[in-house]
């Protein structure tokens, strides 16, 4: 990723707590200039993405109230430029198919948090 003046912008959506706050500290512990914010839900997650519009972001599949898949085709129709990441404990290989089909980038298994990291690299 190349740096520039303004920072890149990143939207998490995952209902878990504890995983926001691994990833929001371990990202902003690279060397990126970046702006995180972060949704809990799906109807959270739809009104930052337009207020915020993001560069980037990491869905999870199971939201209480709602899918990440919807949101991943919603993003994606109304940003195509969008890079999304979908982080799961799901790593089937029929959700992978299923998810590259609908426009993500990645499709990265919760227990490997260096390969998401490794996303902002390339």
């Amino acid at each position: 990723m190349t740096s520039t003046n303004k920072p890149f912008k990143l939207l998490i959506v995952d209902d878990s707590q504890l995983l926001q706050s691994r990833l929001k500290k371990a990202i902003s512990e690279m060397d990126i200039s970046i702006e995180i914010r972060q949704a809990f839900n799906c109807a959270e997650a739809i009104q930052l993405f337009s207020d915020f519009v993001p560069d980037k972001v990491i869905l999870d599949i199971a939201l209480p109230d709602g899918s990440g898949l919807e949101l991943l085709q919603k993003f994606k129709k109304e940003k195509p430029s969008i890079v999304q990441v979908i982080f799961t404990n799901y790593p089937i290989d029929e959700f992978r198919r299923m998810c590259i089909k609908m426009g993500s980038n990645y499709f990265i298994d919760k227990s490997d948090l260096n390969s998401l990291l490794n996303t902002f690299k390339e």
